[in-house]
């Protein structure tokens, strides 16, 4: 079960780094029975902590009496190392873009790249290259 952001296909990254995520027990329920919807999520180094914008979570179905924020902010598990190359490459203009959550033993992790949106003719070379190699094979 990997979740993957097909918005991520945009991006050339620099870098990837993997974190953990901070859910509530329902949230972690939902997201390995279904998968979560990563429209317009990023993510943003807010006061030192990064944190998940916008990844929509849908309700557990048996989680009775608990109100679940589906689109809520989720906080991110980092290293401080980790933090402050976030941050200075965040200065850099570069975009912080979840890419795929999947699980690690009993934990739910998060991969996000560190990168650059593509131009249009940055992903027409893409595909280029991608058709020429199929070719050869």
């Amino acid at each position: 079960m990997r979740h993957f952001n097909r918005d991520s296909l945009d991006y050339s990254f620099n870098a990837k780094l993997t974190a953990g995520l901070v859910l509530t027990g329902p949230e972690a329920k939902s997201l390995r029975i279904q998968p979560p919807q990563f429209r317009n999520s990023h993510i943003e180094v807010i006061n030192g902590q990064p944190i998940l914008f916008n990844l929509f979570i849908q309700p557990y179905k048996f989680a009775t009496g608990q109100v679940i924020n589906t689109t809520g902010q989720i906080n991110l598990l980092l290293s401080q190392k980790e933090i402050k190359e976030l941050q200075s490459m965040r200065h850099q203009k570069y975009m912080l873009v979840p890419i795929t959550i999947f699980p690690k033993g009993k934990w739910l992790k998060l991969e996000l790249g560190i990168g650059r949106k593509m131009r249009k003719y940055e992903k027409r070379e893409k595909i280029k290259a991608r058709d020429l190699a199929r070719e050869v094979r």
